[in-house]
C-alpha cells in the first residue's frame, strides 16, 4: 500500500486531496471549510470536528510558492509525516521547543509556559516562568541556526518544534528534524505588516494546544481594543511626524511605509517621515537623505541600541541639533529590556499590540490617554 494511502486512511470521514501551489496537501471536507483569518496573510486554517489543517505560506523572506501543511488532530495515536511539507500532528501538544523568544510570548498568552522544554538563546528570554524553568533544569537551551544541538533536542523528546527562518537555509534544519521524527511548524509572524496580523498567529498556537475557541475569544478582545484605540487616534487632525531607527556600522536601515512599525505610527495618529517608501522591509539609505528628513521629525522612536541621548549624539554630533532631541521627544522600546539583552517588546509585544499602540498614542497624543503608564516605551534622557 502506498505511503499516501496510509496517510489518508485514518481520516476517511473528512479528508480529500487538494493542491496548494507545487505541493500536494491533505485537506478537510466540512460544512465550513475555511476558518476566518481576518488579518494574517501568512497562514490559513480549515477545520472539522477533530481536525485542523494549517497551511503556512512563504514563511521566510523572498520565499515564493512555498506551502507547509500541518494536519492537527486529537484522534491520532502519534505524529507522522508524509514529506517535508506535510505533517499530521497529534494534539494537544504537551512538550514544545521554541526557536524564537517571540514564540514564548505567544505561549505565555495562553498560559502554557509549562509545556516549554527547550528554547533558543536562553540569555534573551524575558519571561519569568521560562527563566525559572531554565534555572531549575526543566527547560534547556538547544542552540540556534547551524549550532542547533540535535542531541539535546532528541533527549527532550518534544511533541513539536516551533521554528522560524529568514532564508531558505532554514529548510536544512527542518529536514534534519523531520528525519529524526520531530514535527516542525514554521511561524512567520515577523513577516506580517499589520499588528493584528502578527498577533493572529496566536490561532496557530491555540490549535496546537487544542485551545482554538479560547484563543479566538482572547484575540477578538484584543482586536476590539486595538481598533477602538485606532478610532480615537484617527480623529486627531494633527499628525506628528516621526523618525525611526539609528545608523549601525555606517548604515541606516529605513523601514518602508508598509512595515509593521510604520503601520503602528499611522494607527497611533502619527505621520512617518518616510511614508512614501513603498516597501515593507528595511533598506539602507544615504545618511544625508535621512538627516534631511530627521530635521522635519517632531518625534524619534526606536533609535536602535541607544540607551540615552548621549548614545545617539555619539553616533553623529549633528543629531544633537535635531528638533526631536531638543524637545526631548525621543523614545525607545526597551523599557522591559534585561541585562543579558532580552527585550520584552520582541517577546510579548506581538500578542499585546493594543498596549504598544497605547504607548505610541500616549507619546504622540498624550491628551487622549492622560492616565496611561508606558509599558514598552520609555523616554530617553
Amino acid at each position: 500500500m502506498s505511503r499516501t494511502l496510509l496517510f489518508i486512511i485514518p481520516f476517511l470521514l473528512f479528508v480529500a486531496c487538494i493542491r496548494k501551489e507545487n505541493h500536494a496537501a491533505i485537506g478537510i471536507v466540512s460544512e465550513h471549510p475555511t476558518d476566518s483569518i481576518t488579518y494574517a496573510r501568512g497562514f490559513t486554517m480549515q477545520s472539522s470536528a477533530h481536525q485542523i489543517l494549517i497551511t503556512v505560506i512563504n514563511p521566510w523572506q523572498h520565499a515564493a510558492n512555498i506551502r507547509f501543511h500541518y494536519l492537527l488532530s486529537d484522534t491520532l495515536a502519534s505524529s507522522s509525516r508524509k514529506d517535508e511539507y506535510n505533517w499530521q500532528i497529534k494534539t494537544p501538544v504537551k512538550r514544545v521547543i521554541c526557536l524564537s523568544t517571540t514564540h514564548i510570548g505567544f505561549i505565555d498568552f495562553i498560559n502554557m509556559e509549562e509545556s516549554v522544554c527547550g528554547i533558543s538563546g536562553k540569555d534573551y528570554v524575558v519571561n519569568d516562568k521560562i527563566r525559572q524553568k531554565i534555572s531549575e533544569g526543566t527547560a534547556f537551551d538547544v542552540g540556534y541556526d547551524e549550532n542547533l544541538n540535535y542531541e539535546q533536542i532528541i533527549k527532550l523528546k518534544p511533541d513539536l518544534v516551533f521554528a522560524y527562518g529568514v532564508s531558505v537555509a532554514i529548510t536544512n534544519m527542518i529536514k534534519k528534524l523531520n528525519e529524526l521524527g520531530i514535527p516542525v511548524i514554521m511561524i512567520g509572524e515577523y513577516l506580517e505588516q499589520v499588528p493584528l496580523a502578527k498577533m493572529e498567529w496566536i490561532k496557530v498556537f491555540g490549535a496546537c494546544y487544542g485551545m482554538g475557541n479560547q484563543v479566538k475569544e482572547k484575540f477578538d478582545s484584543v482586536a476590539i481594543r486595538y481598533k477602538s484605540l485606532c478610532d480615537r487616534a484617527a480623529k486627531e487632525t494633527e499628525k506628528p511626524t516621526v523618525l525611526l531607527g539609528l545608523p549601525w556600522m555606517g548604515n541606516w536601515y529605513i523601514s518602508g511605509s508598509k512595515s509593521y512599525t510604520a503601520q503602528l505610527i499611522k494607527d497611533a495618529g502619527g505621520k512617518y517621515v518616510f511614508d512614501y517608501l513603498n516597501f515593507n522591509e528595511s533598506r539602507p539609505l544615504g545618511l544625508e537623505i535621512i538627516y534631511e528628513k530627521a530635521l522635519a521629525a517632531q518625534y524619534w522612536i526606536n533609535p536602535g541600541e541607544a540607551r540615552s541621548i548621549n548614545d545617539i549624539v555619539s553616533v553623529d554630533k549633528r543629531f544633537g541639533s535635531l528638533p526631536s532631541i531638543k524637545r526631548q521627544n525621543v523614545y525607545n522600546n526597551d523599557k522591559q529590556r534585561i541585562i543579558s539583552g532580552g527585550n520584552a517588546f520582541y517577546e510579548s509585544g506581538s500578542v499585546e499590540p493594543d498596549r504598544i499602540l497605547s504607548d505610541l498614542i500616549y507619546i504622540l497624543h498624550p491628551q487622549l490617554l492622560p492616565s496611561h503608564k508606558l509599558t514598552y516605551y520609555r523616554i530617553l534622557h
